[in-house]
């Protein structure tokens, strides 16, 4: 049953959120400054996208601020699901370098995203660990907590992984982003979500990380007439993948914005 829940979840999301593969943008001069850079990152075109403030974190992500000013931005992102390449519609991943390198062409952005179907976090973090020497990230989004709520795993063990994990992470010279779970009324009415979005809230909180609120934008959008997989008509859910896709891209990038704004 466990196993059904979770390939309906997953299936609701679309092809999924988060795509094995890569993406670099070739760069212009480094002339940037990070805080100009992230502040005019946005487009009239992202109105159905926008985020209230407060569900923007704005702990700082220094290491990926200074990167900024070098001229040059390399994003880790690695997680649960995984989506198949081809097609229109680019992951959220790709659209966080195009949405960068369309108006700022000066900067080299770089993303590469693993993940695996049904992963753990303790498999999405190996998965993570295993590209930091190669890749050397500015900063990791890191991409959990939705499996272990299909499963009902143990939360102290979630919460376990992800101080580890920030630990081996910052270790490699990376910043952190928690992202958390999708939403989805489907998984809230069958799994206890709350207590494994708890644990990732104040882990991230207690660790000092950026917290990607993916259920709370998810949510937003889907109550303000945004993308919702789950209530599109068939004909129209490869479109709104797609919107998604590209708000969840647009909402990162407001989180590094707020990250970069002067303390």
């Amino acid at each position: 049953m466990r196993r059904f829940l979770l390939a309906l979840v997953l299936l609701a999301a679309g092809p999924a959120l988060l795509g094995a593969g890569s993406v670099s943008l070739p760069a212009g001069p480094a002339w940037l400054r990070a805080g100009t850079f992230l502040l005019g990152a946005r487009t009239a075109t992202a109105a159905t996208c926008d985020v209230p403030a407060d569900l923007l974190d704005s702990s700082a992500l220094p290491r990926s601020v200074a990167a900024i000013r070098q001229g040059e931005l390399r994003i880790l992102v690695g997680g649960s699901a995984t989506a198949e390449a081809g097609g229109s519609t680019q992951p959220y991943h790709a659209r966080i370098a195009a949405l960068l390198n369309e108006r700022f062409p000066a900067l080299r952005v770089v993303v590469e995203a693993r993940g695996q179907r049904g992963a753990t976090a303790p498999e999405s973090l190996a998965l993570i660990l295993r590209e930091l020497p190669a890749l050397r990230p500015h900063l990791v989004i890191w991409q959990t907590g939705t499996v272990e709520a299909v499963r009902s795993l143990e939360v102290d063990e979630l919460t376990h992984t992800l101080n580890d994990g920030i630990t081996r992470i910052r270790a490699a010279g990376a910043d952190v982003a928690l992202m958390d779970q999708q939403f989805s009324r489907f998984l809230r009415a069958n799994a206890d979500i709350d207590r494994y979005r708890d644990a990732m809230r104040i882990t991230a909180a207690a660790e000092g990380v950026s917290l990607l609120r993916r259920y709370d934008w998810m949510r937003h959008w889907a109550e303000s007439d945004g993308p919702d997989m789950e209530r599109a008509p068939r004909p129209d859910r490869y479109a709104t993948l797609a919107q998604l896709q590209d708000c969840l891209a647009r909402a990162i990038i407001a989180q590094l914005r707020a990250a970069a704004r002067p303390r």
